[in-house]
């Protein structure tokens, strides 16, 4: 399978070495040697990443960027023959039988990443989940990743908690790892200042966050600027945000009707005020606990929208058109 590639943003992201150096470093000392996309754009490497982190720390610490480039430069030639030598040496089955149980001593499923990511969550076994997940990271696109892997994932880890299957905490152990990871992908993305604002939430009283946070993924894809706001925002703050910032759309999620179904007194103020001011931001309502497209009774601009994250998306462009 053909590594991933980054794009030059998410490398700046990662190694702390802004776009303009990495440019610089590039054309005047071959620092690294991007390819180039089917876009066009500049693609790198995770070892290119690597290379940028490191000649960063040589030079915060003083040392000429020219230098840590040749310095560099010789340690992986001699890096190159060593490993060259060390195959050699390990030529024998036995040998590499060892070598792979000293540096995978857990066997991972690389065929069944969602049972794969399971099994670690409940053992708690954060070292090699971190490790499998960086590994998917690296040969996944993200939308593969967040769509098939994660996501599923997720629903999967909720499911045998209601079935009793593993406890409490090793469902909050999973949820908690993935909404992290969650979180991180989301700050690689920088849209346009100019881009539609959407601000996204859990409904008031819902506290599970990772489905308005897949859902940002997606519109953030899409090019809209998202703003979360987290679990069980207060009815003020949502108010004052209005009035303050007049988004695009607010986008909030719920996962039990009850729950719903106690926020429509706030819903239909939300509403009130939006017309009141004559404002054009229209409010977006998905998750578990809404199972058709629908206004939202006794309102003008509050939209229900049922589906996965991706579809949702689709259906709110649709409507802000």
């Amino acid at each position: 399978m053909t590594p991933r590639l980054y794009t030059i943003k998410e490398v700046s992201l990662r190694s702390g070495v802004s776009t303009q150096l990495i440019r610089k470093w590039e054309e005047r000392y071959e620092a690294v040697m991007p390819q180039r996309m089917q876009n066009g754009y500049r693609g790198y490497t995770k070892q290119d990443m690597d290379t940028l982190v490191w000649l960063k720390g040589q030079v915060d610490e003083g040392v000429p960027i020219g230098m840590a480039v040749l310095e560099w430069k010789n340690e992986q030639e001699a890096a190159a023959k060593e490993l060259e030598r060390e195959e050699k040496d390990l030529a024998s089955e036995d040998a590499i039988a060892k070598l792979q149980q000293f540096y995978m001593p857990t066997a991972m499923d690389w065929n069944q990443p969602i049972e794969q990511l399971l099994q670690f969550f409940i053992q708690l076994d954060l070292s090699n989940a971190q490790r499998f997940y960086e590994q998917l990271l690296a040969i996944h696109n993200l939308e593969h990743l967040m769509l098939n892997i994660l996501e599923p994932t997720l629903v999967e880890l909720g499911e045998r908690w209601e079935r009793g299957e593993i406890s409490e905490y090793q469902e909050h152990f999973g949820s908690h790892f993935i909404r992290d990871k969650m979180l991180a992908i989301r700050s690689l993305f920088r849209p346009n200042d100019e881009s539609p604002l959407l601000v996204t939430a859990c409904g008031p009283g819902e506290r599970h966050e990772l489905g308005i946070l897949f859902f940002g993924f997606f519109a953030q894809q899409e090019g809209f600027r998202v703003i979360y706001l987290g679990s069980s925002p207060s009815e003020k703050g949502i108010f004052d945000c209005l009035a303050d910032v007049q988004p695009t759309a607010f986008t909030f999620s719920f996962s039990i009707e009850e729950r719903l179904e106690s926020a429509v007194p706030f819903l239909l103020e939300l509403d009130r005020r939006i017309a009141e001011n004559h404002f054009r931001t229209k409010v977006f309502i998905g998750g578990r606990a809404i199972h058709e497209d629908a206004l939202l009774q006794g309102t003008g601009q509050v939209y229900l929208i049922a589906g996965d994250g991706k579809s949702c998306i689709e259906k709110m462009k649709a409507l802000l058109q």
